[in-house]
């Protein structure tokens, strides 16, 4: 059990203490889920990061009635919870499971029984995660269960997109504004690197929509999600079947100045890409 004295706490230490918080929360889940059931509807969030997965994730995780995974499939070194209380969620067992039968594992870990008042349950999942076996097996366990719902989060500017995961590498700020000593200086982005981001965004976009066409999918924008946060998620949990609620993340935007200022040498790369399709990247209207 939880340490309960004051002694108890300053000896465990406050790691010790959360961790312990956090398998409490899990064992009442998992009592009140012998009597749930799994009739609820599933779903996976599928994009690439910087385009507003974390924000949806973080609203839906705030509804009573959904229940949103992070990365599951980041890394085979370990399962990709990312949210209270299952961040710390593993076990010999488990993570034998994840390794050697992703399929069983989302089966019985994911989609299993839940308390009776979650109404969609799913995940995220980005387009380079789960390439190689076994977990490449996932993608096709994804495609076969048409019943699974497909949120495909998207940003129409990807030039925003790449500055963006440039910054959270170069600050390792992934979540909210860097500050102080940390914060993100005006940063050279290379031409052809932006021209191969671009053009493999825009393929792995295409080749989504075509491997789930048989599912029922909700295109999400990052930019709608920006300017009208309500309107948006109002969309989100329409389509997950969930009862209308307002919805507050717990994300901060990284970059709060014009890409003409975040960018070095956005003149440049504004220049080199006057005449391509990648030129509209360079309005100010979806910045």
């Amino acid at each position: 059990m939880e340490p309960s004295t004051p002694l108890d706490r300053v000896i465990a230490g406050p790691g010790t203490v959360k961790r312990w918080r956090s398998r409490l929360r899990r064992t009442a889940i998992r009592l009140r889920s012998i009597s749930g059931s799994r009739n609820y509807n599933r779903f996976v969030i599928v994009g690439i990061a910087r385009t507003g997965s974390t924000m949806l994730v973080s609203s839906l995780n705030a509804h009573p009635q959904a229940l949103a995974f992070g990365e599951l499939f980041r890394t085979p070194e370990a399962i990709g919870w990312d949210v209270p209380p299952y961040a710390d969620f593993t076990s010999k067992e488990l993570l034998q499971l994840y390794r050697n039968e992703p399929c069983r594992f989302l089966e019985t870990a994911v989609f299993g029984r839940w308390p009776s008042r979650k109404r969609a349950v799913g995940f995220k999942i980005f387009y380079y995660h789960a390439r190689q076996a076994p977990y490449s097996q996932v993608w096709r366990y994804l495609a076969q269960r048409d019943d699974i719902l497909v949120l495909h989060v998207k940003r129409r500017n990807v030039l925003a997109q790449y500055l963006s995961l440039k910054l959270a590498h170069d600050t390792n700020m992934w979540h909210g504004a860097p500050s102080g000593p940390r914060r993100a200086q005006p940063l050279a982005l290379d031409v052809e690197g932006c021209k191969m981001h671009f053009a493999w965004v825009r393929s792995a976009e295409k080749e989504t929509d075509a491997w789930f066409s048989g599912h029922r999918m909700l295109q999400v924008e990052y930019e709608r999600l920006a300017q009208d946060q309500a309107a948006e998620l109002a969309r989100v949990q329409e389509f997950l079947g969930l009862a209308p609620r307002s919805l507050a993340a717990r994300t901060t935007r990284q970059r709060s100045v014009p890409l003409s200022q975040a960018i070095a040498n956005y003149e440049e790369l504004k220049a080199a890409f006057a005449d391509t399709e990648w030129s509209a990247f360079f309005s100010k209207r979806i910045e």
